[in-house]
């Protein structure tokens, strides 16, 4: 068989005869720049498997946190938003079939949505006024997900159980003071939200500075930090003198 390249008579003969397939509209859909999305999807996808496969088996996610979205983000940063909700998909159905679908959707609640919406916000350039926040809330929305998956795995209401810990531990600290009591079960559970806003927002706004600088370092456009944020990390910096 003559390669293509070789015979310029057959270049021009393959490029009129796909010319003519795509005005006939029998022309394969996927272009070059679709296949490359597709296999950095499943490469994307495979790497998030994996290491979140080996995080939960090795007992290493409380280390590998802020890493785990990673894969998802890369994605929409690359080929935009579509691609990172994709990469997110093929990989819970990957662990679907390597973990089962418990540790499928716990994946999706505690790291693929934000990753997908992270993604998708740097992906428009979003500010961090509302990105942190945004990202803030799919956590919060994501643990409480994950405490109803457990609990109804372990056969418990582990809402209650949390709320009765805490509502005892605070009924104790009041006796220990002299006081009346514990403070009523609406102010727990304002307390209680009010710790994993706090938790979700200190996560996300890490997660934003580990990125901006990964991700700038990977040659993507990022938005630019805060001030107080930069005086912040450069502050031990030296300063160069525009004169010398």
């Amino acid at each position: 068989m003559h390669d293509p390249k070789e015979d310029p008579q057959l270049l021009r003969a393959t490029q009129e005869h796909i010319r003519q397939q795509q005005e006939q509209g029998t022309a394969p859909v996927y272009g070059l720049d679709d296949t490359r999305r597709l296999v950095e999807t499943a490469m994307l996808a495979a790497v998030s498997g994996l290491a979140y496969t080996l995080a939960t088996l090795m007992k290493l996610e409380g280390y590998l946190g802020y890493f785990l979205p990673m894969p998802v983000i890369v994605s929409a940063m690359r080929s935009g938003p579509s691609a990172g909700r994709k990469t997110m998909v093929a990989t819970c159905f990957l662990l679907l079939v390597l973990l089962g679908p418990v540790q499928a959707v716990s994946y999706l609640l505690t790291h693929g949505l934000t990753a997908s919406v992270i993604g998708t916000l740097w992906c428009w350039h979003a500010p961090w006024v509302l990105s942190v926040p945004v990202g803030a809330a799919v956590r919060v929305l994501g643990t409480l997900g994950y405490l109803k998956v457990s609990g109804w795995t372990l056969n418990e209401n582990l809402f209650a159980l949390l709320l009765n810990n805490v509502y005892s531990l605070l009924d104790q600290l009041a006796s220990s003071v002299g006081a009346a009591g514990a403070p009523p079960t609406t102010v727990v559970i304002v307390v209680i939200g009010s710790l994993l806003l706090v938790n979700a927002v200190c996560y996300i706004f890490l997660m934003h500075v580990i990125y901006t600088f990964l991700l700038r370092n990977m040659g993507y456009s990022m938005v630019s930090m805060p001030a107080f944020v930069t005086k912040f990390l450069y502050r031990n910096v030296p300063q160069r003198n525009p004169q010398a």
